[in-house]
């Protein structure tokens, strides 16, 4: 009789950890989403931030001007290739 009430709380207490562990990973799982959809709000962000046209809006609020040519610098020889021309000058 005590083997097979010692065999039934021994079931009872694995049941109830094991129901504990199943209620843990629940919310763990829940806080994993969260934190995904947290990381996917906050890179949409990022890439409304580095839109094109975005940059160019902050670019213009800190008095920067769009280049009216551009040039590239020949390093072989140190010559200037294209048309550069001073940004807001007439062109």
């Amino acid at each position: 009789m005590a083997v097979l009430a010692g065999a039934l709380l021994s079931a009872l207490l694995l049941n109830t950890s094991m129901a504990s562990t199943a209620y843990a990973k629940y919310d763990l799982s829940n806080q994993l989403g969260q934190l995904d959809q947290d990381a996917k709000d906050k890179q949409a962000d990022l890439d409304a931030q580095a839109s094109p046209a975005h940059l160019a809006a902050a670019a213009t609020a800190l008095g920067m001007m769009p280049a009216n040519g551009t040039g590239w610098l020949k390093l072989s020889d140190g010559t200037v290739q294209g048309a550069p021309q001073a940004a807001g000058a007439a062109g």
